[in-house]
């Protein structure tokens, strides 16, 4: 992993708490099951776990019983947005909002007029929308209810396609690129950290930390401080999450392992 060093603005905090930074002692196993072509792993503010395959978006609870499921397919989703479930549809160009059921579903479709190419779309904590339009690499924050483009700046795209994921956190506008990395903006898109690292397939947010998984290892990059740790992982996974009570482990046969953990006190 490489990090790019960029002048760090000064960032309001938001109150969270964070993962322990120590290692973890014991990985006691809740439930294990099977899952064939999953894509993505990601998990709410509930602790809540939404396992997407080619076609089906399943939701558990934090003991691993299902409590819903969709069919839909060449989706990303956000479950985060509680208590609704943003999903964006690249191939159609739209987004869906679901219910906490994953019932009810209402679509909105992107203006060509805003973007003509949106290949990435994520909701914000003010209830706007992060666009990137892949027809001019711009990333755009729109009011989805006027349609009026309230931040834009260019991405530059000479090794960095952005094809992961967008996702705003921390006051930061957060972009995914599976074999470049991540790039950490500011609103105005100035570039404050690049970190270098192949075959991403999320990164995902804990308190002020992202986290992203590389060889079986969570690394955490805290976005206040920019200190760093990691977490090895028990067995060989393809996809892991965690919440302050949970871990949640994909391997490359789909077997889901979900474990109790317990940190070792400090």
């Amino acid at each position: 992993m490489t990090i790019r060093k960029y002048p760090i603005l000064i960032l309001i905090f938001i109150g969270m708490s964070g993962i322990p930074t120590t290692a973890q002692s014991d990985f006691q196993v809740v439930k294990e099951w099977k899952l064939k072509g999953v894509n993505l792993v990601t998990v709410d503010r509930l602790g809540n776990f939404f396992i997407q395959q080619k076609k089906r978006l399943r939701k558990y609870d934090p003991d691993g019983k299902q409590l819903a499921s969709l069919t839909q397919k060449s989706i990303r989703v956000e479950p985060w947005y509680h208590p609704s479930v943003f999903i964006f549809n690249q191939a159609a160009r739209n987004y869906i909002v679901y219910d906490r059921n994953l019932e009810n579903g209402v679509t909105h479709a992107i203006d060509p007029a805003v973007a003509i190419e949106p290949v990435l779309v994520c909701p914000t904590h003010d209830n706007k929308l992060w666009i990137l339009d892949q027809a001019d690499w711009s990333a755009k924050k729109i009011n989805p209810l006027t349609n009026e483009v309230l931040l834009e700046f260019s991405i530059d795209q000479a090794n960095f396609k952005a094809d992961v994921q967008i996702r705003e956190y921390l006051n930061l506008l957060i972009l995914v690129d599976k074999n470049a990395g991540i790039l950490i903006l500011n609103h105005l898109g100035k570039v404050i950290e690049s970190i270098e690292v192949q075959n991403l397939k999320s990164v995902y947010f804990f308190g002020e930390e992202l986290y992203y998984l590389q060889d079986s290892t969570l690394k955490f990059f805290n976005l206040l401080t920019e200190e760093q740790h990691e977490l090895k992982l028990p067995g060989n996974c393809v996809h892991a999450v965690l919440t302050d009570e949970r871990l949640l482990l994909i391997d490359a046969n789909g077997k889901v392992t979900l474990f109790r953990y317990t940190p070792e006190p400090e």
